[in-house]
């Protein structure tokens, strides 16, 4: 987005992953229900103490979308004025879900990845995958990034597409076991409802960032993963009752990447521990990224006025 760069939206993000430890922010789990073809549609509303704006995400992930060349994700974001509740802003909510869910990967890699992870396993190749590696690009020295995906014409594209944005960076196809061989940072960005990869050949030191799956009964980590990893997570309740990968873990289990930020507990413990940091998107991140580039819009000239009635 125009109005909001990566960089800028990483530390919007951080800062509400912040509020929304401490309290500051109140996000509600998200509600949600099926749609035709295995879809679900879900409504996710954010405020924040002090802000001027409040914002509600109404977003469908259609799997059938496909089909008919539309894409995996729609959304639509509604910004109100937090004092008044006059809508202010409706955005193209797709791009927007991109670039924070992006900017949390961004934000968990700065925290946690080793500061000198020069390889980048990604799996997927969709838009998420794209604004994952943009963010990743963004607080790590990453000089080669290996795709991984079912599909080798998606990969072969998306690779082109990395190479295009990124000609200093080497950009690869891979097989799913090969792409972890020496990688210090992975992702997965993919609407996988079964694990990508086997967590046993991930090497000592790795931080590893799941963002696709986001139903209890879906997972794109194994098992192997997550045993004996840290496990941070952009927000307790919403993971745990969301995320497949953290099913029979309670609270204790797991810590906030807010609570990270604010150095009220550690993040990564030693060089060789493995960091996982799972996210199931939180509307904190909508709200703050929303924000920013509605204000930027208006200082640019972005976008369109229209009279509400």
């Amino acid at each position: 987005m125009r109005a909001c760069p990566m960089a800028d939206a990483i530390d919007a993000v951080a800062a509400g992953f912040v509020a929304l430890s401490d309290g500051r922010a109140h996000v509600p789990v998200r509600i949600g229900a099926p749609i035709e073809q295995g879809g679900s549609t879900h409504a996710m509303p954010a405020t924040l103490d002090g802000s001027a704006y409040f914002c509600v995400k109404i977003v469908a992930v259609a799997p059938g979308a496909r089909t008919r060349g539309v894409p995996l994700i729609n959304a639509t974001v509604l910004l109100g004025d937090a004092v008044t509740g006059v809508p202010l802003a409706i955005i193209e909510g797709a791009s927007l879900t991109g670039l924070r869910t992006g900017a949390a990967g961004g934000v968990a890699a700065r925290a946690l990845a080793p500061e000198d992870a020069s390889v980048l396993a990604l799996y997927g190749a969709g838009a998420q995958a794209g604004t994952q590696l943009d963010a990743v690009l963004a607080v790590r020295p990453i000089a080669e990034v290996r795709v991984v995906t079912r599909d080798p014409h998606h990969a072969d594209d998306f690779a082109a597409w990395a190479r295009a944005r990124y000609p200093e960076v080497r950009v690869v196809v891979a097989g799913s076991g090969e792409a972890l061989d020496g990688a210090a940072v992975v992702v997965t960005a993919t609407s996988s409802p079964v694990p990508v990869f086997a967590g046993d050949r991930l090497g000592p030191g790795v931080h590893v960032t799941a963002v696709g799956a986001f139903r209890p009964e879906t997972r794109e980590l194994d098992a192997a993963t997550m045993r004996g990893a840290r496990i941070v997570v952009d927000q307790r309740a919403g993971a745990l009752h969301e995320a497949g990968e953290l099913q029979g873990l309670g609270p204790g289990d797991v810590v906030e990447i807010g609570e990270v930020l604010a150095e009220t507990v550690p993040g990564r413990t030693s060089t060789d521990e493995r960091t996982v940091f799972k996210s199931v998107g939180n509307g904190i991140q909508d709200l703050v990224v929303a924000s920013l580039a509605y204000e930027r819009a208006l200082a640019l000239g972005l976008g369109e006025e229209i009279h509400w009635p």
